[in-house]
């Protein structure tokens, strides 16, 4: 099969998709990944095939309206900026995906993409399938939707999903019909998500059961699979040696240390960040490897107790540290629970505060809202996060983790559903 993944935002965002690249390769399939276009030598790094999309996910974050959004610290203002960027470069954008999608015979897509990549797989009779690394926004009568978790009662539940539909078609709404009009398709008068939910689209969830397990009212077509991850040998042969020297041997001359790195979410407010990794350093004896991602910082402290790294390779290093605080993206998440640390997750938008609470309640680690984040509640959280309790707890879930078979059972789905597509 010659298939086409399609994937719009951060790194995290595009990082499980190289497991899912390599597994399917491994079956022998030909498969190419899109992203924006800074992501091409990362995608290329794994010898994954790489078409490139209209943009740099960086330079939008980074942008210096980017940054003053960011700097308010209003997850809302963020969300209608990104949507706003997407619908201002949608003419160039569009034509990327078309070009991008004429050159498979199969598609794979996640909710960013989804208003551009359906219209196109319809125009071109393509099947399509979803993925996402996001607690599920399907209809269930079993659990409310993160956002909406003040009450837990059937009705009740459903709603939560609905509502949140509602409001993703509102959003995507015009631009969507704009471009389905464009290429000739009927104009939608009802939600986009119903419209590809009734043709029965393969739509997984790849994040672990032990986290959400997967709901009994749902229809065959949605899945909870399991996190993806990249198989050990690939990972190996990717990153050999290229964890840097100085870090190896900082990591192998001291305690474990404390990991801290927010990946590709910009943080507006940079001098908060060094002032919180000031006090630490001050106050306590932690080392911390701290991970700066897209973020642009001017003045961190130096300190022989502090090492500095853009990346790192999370399977190499996570071993060697004794608690991980992020921002809640799935990917990470299920690095740092697969490597048995206890998690603090300092939670920017979108599904991160879902996670936050989700590890709290799990007893897995502690959620603090980035707005509520200061030196003194960081400094209480890595203490209390090494209780017995919680590592026991994080022990277990990590067993379970490494257990599945998350990677093997979203190939088998996208297999047979492709397969009985093509006959």
């Amino acid at each position: 099969m010659n298939i086409g993944i399609y994937t719009y935002g951060t790194r995290g965002d595009l990082q499980p998709y190289i497991a899912l690249a390599l597994g399917l390769m491994d079956r022998g399939h030909q498969v190419t990944i899109s992203a924006t276009e800074d992501f091409n030598d990362f995608v290329e790094g794994f010898a994954i095939p790489f078409q490139p999309l209209y943009g740099n996910s960086e330079t939008m974050m980074n942008s210096s309206e980017g940054q003053a959004i960011v700097q308010s610290e209003n997850p809302i203002k963020l969300m209608q900026y990104y949507f706003n960027v997407l619908h201002d470069t949608r003419e160039p954008l569009r034509k990327s995906y078309y070009e991008a999608i004429s050159k498979v015979d199969f598609i794979i897509a996640n909710a960013m993409t989804l208003p551009i990549v359906s219209a196109i797989a319809e125009k071109q009779n393509k099947k399509m399938a979803l993925t996402y690394f996001m607690p599920p926004v399907v209809t269930t009568k079993e659990f409310p939707l993160g956002d909406f978790d003040f009450l837990d009662f059937p009705w009740y539940n459903k709603l939560t999903y609905k509502i949140a539909q509602r409001f993703f078609w509102k959003i995507i709404k015009n631009d969507t019909n704009e471009y389905r009009q464009e290429l000739g398709l009927n104009v939608l008068t009802e939600n986009l998500l119903n419209y590809i939910d009734k043709q029965k689209v393969l739509d997984l969830y790849c994040l672990s059961p032990a986290l959400i397990p997967q709901p009994k009212d749902w229809e065959r077509h949605h899945k909870i699979t399991g996190f993806l991850t990249v198989p050990n040998q690939k990972r190996d042969a990717h990153f050999l040696d290229r964890t840097p020297a100085d870090l190896t041997d900082w990591l192998q001359n001291g305690e474990k240390p404390v990991y801290i790195g927010f990946g590709s979410n910009g943080i507006g407010n940079t001098g908060k960040i060094t002032g919180i990794l000031s006090t630490i350093l001050e106050k306590t004896n932690e080392r911390i490897l701290f991970c700066t991602g897209w973020s642009l910082f001017d003045n961190l402290p130096k300190h022989d107790r502090l090492f500095v790294a853009k990346y790192v390779n999370h399977e190499t290093v996570l071993p060697k540290c004794k608690v991980g605080v992020f921002h809640g993206g799935a990917g990470t998440l299920a690095a740092m629970l697969r490597n048995e640390l206890p998690v603090i997750i300092i939670s920017f938008y979108t599904d991160q505060p879902t996670w936050g609470k989700l590890v709290e309640k799990r007893n897995l680690g502690i959620h603090i809202p980035l707005k509520k984040l200061n030196a003194d509640k960081l400094i209480a959280a890595i203490q209390n996060i090494q209780s017995e309790k919680i590592q026991k707890n994080v022990s277990a879930i990590g067993r379970e983790i490494r257990s599945e078979k998350g990677l093997e059972n979203a190939i088998t789905e996208i297999e047979q559903y492709f397969t009985a597509h093509a006959e």
